[in-house]
């Protein structure tokens, strides 16, 4: 789904918001074709785009996380959604002067955090089940993979359950945790620990991610 902000839908040059990023302790983010406009200690981090819609294409979601994990390779970045579009700079600006205090303080709350999506799926000795067996034991695999982490939020400031649309539960279940960089690697050893506990599951992890599962940017503003 694509967002813009104001009502004219004139086509002209427009802001494309990728992320929020603090200025304060931190190198302005290096991305090639991204631009900063800054509010106070906030900088927007855009792309000049045209004003309307956005399709939602693989190009150009891969041009989108190119830019937030561009960031986020210099610190804590707000994730916006997908196609957030503003019309001028102006208008921007006074969305920014509007939320500061709200986004200064989900950067604050994610500073030195970073996401790792785990998905706990059945291991290759058991992906053989037969179609009956297989969804009779479903549940009972999403109840082992949700036990598993609430045990690795041990380890994390927050977790989400991740719903993938379509996916049936006897093929896993995925989540997102909030970690402390510092305790990244104490994240992944109890990662390794469950995936010793339950032989018979394959523990996947990637990251560190900006925290595209934990903020939601209010753009009604």
């Amino acid at each position: 789904m694509a967002f813009w902000k104001g009502a004219d839908r004139e086509v002209h040059q427009a802001l494309v918001l990728c992320g929020i990023v603090s200025r304060e302790g931190r190198p302005s983010p290096n991305v090639p074709g991204a631009e900063t406009v800054d509010y106070r200690d906030l900088s927007a981090v855009v792309r000049k785009g045209t004003f309307g819609p956005v399709e939602s294409t693989e190009e150009g979601v891969a041009a989108y996380r190119e830019v937030v994990e561009g960031a986020f390779g210099c610190g804590a970045v707000i994730p916006a959604p997908y196609g957030t579009v503003f019309r001028s700079r102006d208008a921007l600006l006074r969305w920014l002067e509007l939320h500061y205090f709200t986004l200064a303080d989900a950067l604050r709350y994610l500073h030195d955090r970073q996401v790792a999506r785990v998905r706990v799926a059945p291991s290759a000795q058991t992906a053989g089940w037969d179609t009956v067996e297989h969804r009779a034991r479903g549940a009972d695999l999403e109840v082992t993979a949700f036990d598993s982490f609430r045990i690795l939020k041990r380890q994390a400031v927050a977790y989400v359950p991740i719903e993938v649309p379509g996916r049936r539960s006897e093929f896993g279940a995925e989540a997102a945790f909030l970690v402390e960089r510092e305790q990244w690697s104490q994240f992944l050893a109890l990662l390794k620990e469950e995936q010793r506990r339950l032989p018979d599951l394959k523990f996947e992890h990637t990251g560190p991610w900006p925290a595209y599962d934990f903020v939601r940017l209010d753009l009604n503003g």
